[in-house]
């Protein structure tokens, strides 16, 4: 029997030899072999054309190695998976346990621990600091509750060493045995892509039809003179000391930075914080940073906007304005919360053809790169980074790889939290955006904490609760600044996803006393409003002709 030529084989000196195949005849080949290797009984109904195959496929150990057998010896050393992820964060172990579950083969890598930013040096362990510093403002100022005043005695490594008790205790939910469980192949070091489709770590291959990057982003340090001779702390160096600073100037007036600013102060550091912007916490509505300012400079914490830090020495730090003002000030330490940076370096992106800018994976809206089969998930795209948008996007990324069609992300809404005392959190639009979008139309309903009874019995009416809405009743924002904050704004979250209107919010039924009231509150002004309206006055008149 007589192969075609491009099968890969030719006749020289009277044998076979074998020569060049493209991949589907190299299937083919290896198939039969194997087919060759079956007992006879199984062989003999193997069509007649199979069985004449040349020699050097049904004895491949007949005939001398060639370049054939060197790939398809690499084809066997290769490990198969369906999917690889590359980080094991948030994104990364969604993203894995999901496709896991879903019958797929799953390797996950991890340069470090499983758990990523949020567990290790994010939101476990500063939150468990925040609740810390909590109490000793609390112990500062019993005497709101009819209580004796007292001066809490801290120290540092305890509140250090309660706080990694507290994560350790957390982290057995990233246990990586739990995952393994599943049947994920987690593995521990540094991966690198080396084509479009596999992946290097540890000395093993690994192909896969779909790669997730998911490595997550850092805190990026801006270039300013003199700043890395002296030195400097951000969250995560932070979390490795047992030392709390006597004075220190955070770099940086985002989420990051403000909240660092009113725990580091009630721990007894000097704080100040230059922020280049015009305010700090920018993205929050202007009603709510001016509390917030108010609230952090009650407790002598200096906020310095529109400065910008220009150069660093070993005794004191040199900021400007826009005016060209400069100042000299003289801290302890430098905390840098200025910007993050995300992780991609060293992964052999841009060998594979994946986009980046600006230290980002370019996605787009299904998370897809440049790159088909290669997606970006979490910090490491750029966009919201939240743990919980990074969970959000693991479950849609899970969705588009494994099921026909595309799911695109949708942030509007997502909810933001500000884990300073009082929480603050948002949902969508702030009352100035609403009105560059929606112009007079926007309605707003505001309730005072002072009128809410439940944190006036808490002593904790530092606050407030607006709706953002249009003249149809719509949600269009949310802003809450109270205790649990971060909470009370997912019943505004569900009621906007549902495309319930401020009518309905006002309707439900809440606890009384609650802090869940206050939203009931300020949803109920939508009805005082329409009272003033031409409806109000025909709701007036039946009522007086029914009567």
């Amino acid at each position: 029997m007589q192969l075609p030529a491009r099968a890969g084989w030719r006749m020289t000196d009277g044998r076979w030899q074998m020569a060049e195949a493209d991949g589907r005849w190299r299937r083919f080949a290896l198939m039969a072999a194997s087919l060759m290797a079956t007992p006879t009984r199984r062989f003999c109904h193997l069509p007649s054309a199979i069985r004449h195959l040349p020699s050097a496929i049904r004895h491949p150990s007949r005939h001398p190695r060639s370049r054939h057998c060197a790939q398809r010896d690499k084809l066997h050393a290769m490990e198969r998976f369906d999917v690889v992820v590359i980080g094991g964060g948030t994104a990364g172990l969604v993203t894995a346990s999901g496709c896991a579950r879903l019958g797929r083969k799953v390797a996950m890598i991890e340069r470090e621990r499983l758990g990523g930013d949020c567990l290790w040096t994010g939101c476990v362990p500063t939150k468990a600091l925040v609740a810390s510093a909590k109490l000793a403002h609390q112990m500062r100022h019993a005497d709101r509750f009819g209580l004796e005043r007292a001066e809490p005695c801290i120290t540092p490594k305890s509140v250090m060493d309660a706080m990694r008790e507290t994560r350790r205790d957390i982290s057995r939910h990233d246990d990586p045995q739990k995952f393994r469980a599943l049947g994920i192949d987690v593995i521990e070091g540094n991966a690198r892509l080396v084509s479009r489709n596999e992946v290097e770590v540890n000395g093993r291959r690994l192909a896969a039809r779909d790669i997730v990057i998911a490595t997550g982003s850092r805190t990026s340090v801006p270039p300013v003179e003199g700043l890395k001779e002296r030195g400097y702390l951000d969250h995560a160096s932070f979390l490795e000391q047992d030392e709390f600073p006597s004075s220190i100037l955070i770099l940086g007036g985002g989420y990051i930075g403000i909240e660092f600013a009113q725990l580091f102060a009630r721990f007894g550091a000097k704080v100040t914080v230059v922020e280049m912007l015009d305010e700090i916490i920018n993205k929050e509505d202007a009603e709510v940073i001016a509390r917030v300012r108010q609230t952090l400079e009650r407790e002598d914490i200096e906020i310095l906007t529109g400065w910008a830090v220009k150069s660093v020495s070993a005794s004191s730090t040199r900021v400007e304005n826009k005016k060209g003002e400069s100042r000299e000030i003289a801290t302890q330490n430098i905390f840098v919360a200025s910007g993050r940076h995300g992780n991609t370096e060293n992964l052999g992106l841009e060998d594979a053809g994946v986009k980046v800018e600006r230290s980002y994976v370019v996605a787009d809206r299904f998370l897809q790169t440049s790159v088909p089969r290669i997606w970006a998930c979490g910090d490491v795209h750029g966009g919201l980074q939240f743990t919980h948008v990074a969970a959000y996007e693991a479950v849609k990324l899970v969705r588009n790889m494994l099921f026909p069609g595309k799911s695109a992300i949708d942030y509007s809404n997502v909810p933001w939290a500000l884990y300073t005392d009082p929480e603050v959190a948002h949902l969508g639009l702030t009352e100035s955006q609403a009105r560059e979008q929606h112009g007079d139309a926007v309605r707003t309903y505001r309730v005072d904490l002072h009128d809410v009874d439940r944190a006036v019995v808490d002593r904790a009416y530092q606050g407030l609760i607006k709706l953002v809405c249009d003249a149809k009743g719509n949600i269009l924002g949310a802003h809450v600044m109270a205790p649990n904050a971060s909470t009370l704004i997912e019943e505004i979250v569900l009621a906007r996803r549902k495309k319930m209107k401020v009518s309905e919010l006002a309707q439900r039924i809440s606890a009384y006393p609650s802090l869940s009231d206050g939203i009931q509150k300020a949803a109920s002004l939508y009805y005082q409003d329409m009272a003033k309206s031409w409806l109000g006055s025909l709701g007036k008149r039946i009522a007086a002709w029914s009567q």
